[in-house]
């Protein structure tokens, strides 16, 4: 089987359209917008939200699947994790896809970039669960604790139960990827620093240029959840150390 597959060997159906996200954001520059939809003032927020979550969840079922296949040399432990959280993504997508009829639109309405895929290459299993586990799905407990609140101003106990329950996983994913990243590089403070480094490298790509923000969730594109991120074992300080990359992003 081949290992370690690129972004264009991804299969997706014929109506799934592809733009890279600098390029999503340079079309809504265009327009006056903010580089991702803000709740309070994009009518279709709830729709584009869901579709990139959705999108998300079916890449991460894919480098969580990758990942089993593409390292030999781990612990057996590992591997088996890893598969639990193909499962776990396999169900996230489907709750995904059900919440997306929910509020009217379908797979394929909003283009999809790879860029998350992108971020799931990493060739050291301890990077990619740095990176993967701890940066990219510390993205999702922001993104799913914001959405609950949101759920929660709207009324919508249907987006705010499915929601938690798919928060509760991820929250699970990122202790598990800590505790990986831990052992991984047990006697190897280089190769954790470097593991560190490449988290670091995905919390700043995906700060989207400033709309991951410490804000309140109805009025920034996406608020860091700091109650979320200290239940997956997120410390103080590298709360602080993202609030502060997100700040210098946004000043930029």
């Amino acid at each position: 089987m081949q290992k370690f597959l690129q972004k264009d060997q991804l299969a997706r159906e014929e109506h799934i359209l592809y733009i890279p996200a600098a390029k999503i954001f340079e079309i809504r520059a265009e327009q006056d917008l903010p580089p991702m939809a803000l709740p309070t003032t994009d009518a279709d927020f709830l729709q584009s939200r869901m579709h990139g979550i959705c999108v998300g969840e079916i890449e991460a079922m894919e480098g969580a699947g990758r990942t089993v296949c593409d390292f030999e040399d781990v612990p057996w432990e590992f591997t088996l994790d890893m598969a639990r959280q193909v499962w776990d993504e396999s169900r996230h997508t489907e709750i995904y896809e059900r919440l997306l009829r929910h509020v009217q639109s379908t797979l394929g309405e909003y283009p999809e970039s790879r860029l998350l895929w992108e971020c799931a290459c990493a060739e050291d299993p301890a990077a990619r669960v740095a990176g993967v586990n701890r940066g990219l799905e510390g993205l999702a407990c922001d993104v799913f604790a914001q959405l609950v609140q949101l759920a929660q101003k709207l009324g919508d106990p249907i987006i705010e139960r499915a929601v938690d329950m798919v928060l509760a996983d991820e929250i699970t994913h990122v202790r598990m990827g800590s505790t990986w990243m831990r052992k991984l590089t047990e006697d190897d403070p280089a190769r954790r620093q470097m593991a560190l480094d490449f988290q670091h490298h995905i919390d700043e790509l995906f700060n989207f240029g400033g709309a991951r923000q410490d804000g309140p969730a109805d009025q920034v594109s996406i608020s860091i959840s700091r109650e979320a991120r200290k239940m997956a074992g997120f410390t103080d300080e590298e709360i602080d150390r993202l609030v502060k990359a997100a700040s210098a992003s946004a000043a930029y």
